[in-house]
């Protein structure tokens, strides 16, 4: 056993909000963070589904919308991306997946549901939860929280260190623990799962990632390592994020880069090639010093990016920047 998603909100000063099935409407409209577990008692500690069992028919789904899913660059068929999702299984857990809302639980969890597998947005983390047979099975419980990001990072760490070394040692990733459907142990760690090409491309003719014309970008080439959490992922370049959007940067016309997030743009002012909500732009670039750099997508943009009080990812390439929204 590990430990009981009553246990994981009150370890970390949550007051549970409430609980409902799977595909049912959470009613909390504030910010907070929410666990899918599979068992509605906030004192069950082992949960109602012992092991994992996949529903073949999601990854038919799967197969539909992205037919050249790989497995460590490898083409893999449902049976090889069974096992190597169910070697992410921790056993005798209610905890199934942890997340956050920025701005209302009843949005991010309705976002959730309705993600098709395969599918990038809405909701497109924790995906695998949607592999399992019993996924109707399971239960959202929720919890209010003024910091949903802080909040949600203190229950991904309570519950990995709840994990018994000796069921660590029988996970495919010994070393990044998180439930079994957070991707991302932590914010910008990912699992070691060597999947790719698990959802469709971000534009209807895959050429979103196009390198520009030399001329049109002045982007230094990323490191082979990275700091402060931010890491080289599978499709390649450098995963950073931004600063928390607050509802004042939605009136402005730039994104916030953290001086943590810098080391991957350039050292001097200019322009970037920017990729959002698919399309291309050629967007100013100020360093500013020690303080966080800025990149100028413009008003309309900023005001719909992302969620309030959160960050975003970009990925850096040599040559372009993808904002992933």
């Amino acid at each position: 056993m590990t430990i009981s998603v009553g246990e994981l909100f009150s370890k970390n000063g949550l007051e549970p909000a409430g609980v409902v099935p799977w595909d049912t409407p959470v009613p909390e409209t504030g910010p907070g963070v929410y666990v899918v577990a599979s068992t509605p008692d906030l004192d069950d500690s082992a949960g109602r589904v012992p092991t994992y069992s996949p529903d073949r028919n999601a990854f038919l789904a799967l197969r539909e919308l992205c037919p050249n899913t790989l497995i460590d660059g490898n083409t893999a068929n449902d049976e090889e991306l069974i096992a190597r999702i169910g070697a992410f299984w921790i056993p005798q857990t209610p905890v199934l997946y942890v997340g956050l809302a920025g701005t209302s639980i009843q949005r991010r969890v309705k976002q959730y549901y309705s993600t098709a597998i395969g599918k990038r947005s809405p909701h497109a983390g924790g995906w695998w939860l949607k592999t399992m047979a019993e996924l109707e099975e399971l239960y959202v419980h929720f919890a209010v929280a003024n910091d949903p990001d802080a909040a949600e990072a203190k229950l991904l760490s309570t519950f990995a260190a709840a994990v018994p070394a000796s069921v660590r040692m029988t996970l495919h990733d010994k070393d990044r623990i998180a439930p079994f459907a957070n991707i991302d142990a932590k914010r910008g760690i990912r699992k070691r799962h060597g999947l790719t090409g698990a959802k469709v491309p971000r534009t209807p003719n895959d050429t979103i990632l196009r390198p520009p014309a030399a001329q049109d970008v002045r982007l230094i080439k990323p490191a082979a390592s990275t700091r402060d959490g931010n890491e080289l992922v599978e499709e390649g370049g450098v995963r950073i994020e931004s600063q928390v959007i607050s509802e004042k940067d939605r009136t402005k016309s730039y994104l916030r880069i953290p001086s943590r997030s810098k080391f991957a743009l350039p050292p001097t002012d200019g322009y970037l090639s920017v990729v959002v909500q698919f399309e291309r732009l050629q967007a100013p670039w100020r360093v500013n010093g020690s303080r966080s750099g800025t990149i100028g997508v413009g008003k309309n943009i900023m005001r719909t990016i992302g969620s309030a009080n959160q960050g975003i990812w970009l990925r850096v390439h040599s040559d372009s920047v993808l904002v992933e929204d």
